[in-house]
């Protein structure tokens, strides 16, 4: 690998930590497309209309891979998939194993070049996975296999390291898919509650979290928008402690001084939204003890 593409995927792993910083972890399209400055040129992370991505400006490999979430209605074009077991799959570009997209790959996976897993949690909008490998590049069935690395195999001199053990990276990629189910889930929720606090009507989306109506740890705990409620962290917070009752119909039974607690006045300060925290906690809490809030069903 040329130290030219060296510097550009230590300059595109730089700018998507940034992005997932800023964007609390479900990044948008419209923030990935602009791409980032490396060397004083512009160079896209990953490209719309396609899967694979190597910008003209590297040599070899390829710099992303982007997993797709048709809109409603709509068919995915690219057979990927998120497997219960094991690395992600992905299908080639196009049925030519010979064509440029898939000869980057292969030559990615040969190399074992780091590169950038754009993972669809709805359609437009990503959760960025680095530095991942292809671990199998297969012409039989037309597809790769892609393992997550761990963020130690790159040190901060702008080296790439050695790479991980196939065990350790067989790890890293399973705790990679927990992280993006529990993502999927937080997106479809709050798309489906139009981006607003159930409770509260905030409408902060880096302040909201998906809340689980039967906890994930019961058998019918599923990740799905039935079993999901759109709640600001402090209301998701006193859901937990008290967990109110959740009637078939989609009416959630919180206590009347809980509905009063309004999120505060950004004008109040830390001291009003420590006030709305302490009224939701305690109006729960006081009709937990006295039995007026269900448990979860």
């Amino acid at each position: 690998m040329s130290d030219q593409d060296t510097a550009i995927r230590m300059a595109a792993f730089a700018w998507c930590r940034q992005l997932l910083r800023a964007q609390g972890g479900a990044v948008p399209w419209v923030a990935i497309q602009h791409g980032f400055t490396c060397e004083g040129e512009n160079i896209h992370l990953g490209s719309t209309p396609r899967g694979i991505h190597r910008p003209a400006q590297m040599r070899r490999g390829v710099l992303s891979i982007k997993t797709t979430k048709p809109k409603r209605g709509r068919t995915a074009r690219y057979d990927d998939a998120l497997g219960d077991d094991g690395d992600f799959i992905d299908a080639f570009q196009d049925d030519d194993p010979n064509s440029r997209d898939n000869v980057a790959l292969r030559e990615s996976f040969e190399e074992q070049s780091p590169l950038i897993y754009f993972y669809a949690l709805v359609s437009g909008v990503y959760d960025i996975l680095f530095p991942c490998y292809v671990a199998a590049w297969d012409t039989h069935v037309l597809r790769c296999r892609v393992a997550v690395g761990s963020a130690h195999e790159l040190d901060e001199r702008a080296q790439i390291r050695v790479p991980q053990q196939p065990l350790e990276r067989r790890y890293t990629t399973v705790e990679a898919k927990v992280r993006l189910q529990q993502g999927e889930f937080r997106e479809l929720v709050l798309e489906a509650n139009d981006r607003q606090c159930a409770i509260a009507g905030l409408p902060i989306a880096r302040l909201l979290e998906a809340a689980y109506i039967i906890p994930d740890r019961d058998d019918r705990g599923r990740p799905e928008v039935s079993n999901g409620l759109c709640l600001s962290t402090l209301h998701h917070s006193a859901y937990d402690r008290c967990h109110p009752g959740h009637r078939p119909g989609g009416c959630t039974r919180w206590p009347r001084g809980a509905q009063a607690a309004r999120w505060a006045d950004p004008r109040a300060g830390a001291q009003g939204v420590s006030r709305a925290a302490d009224s939701v906690v305690t109006a729960c809490r006081g009709s937990a003890e006295s039995g007026g809030i269900g448990g979860a069903v």
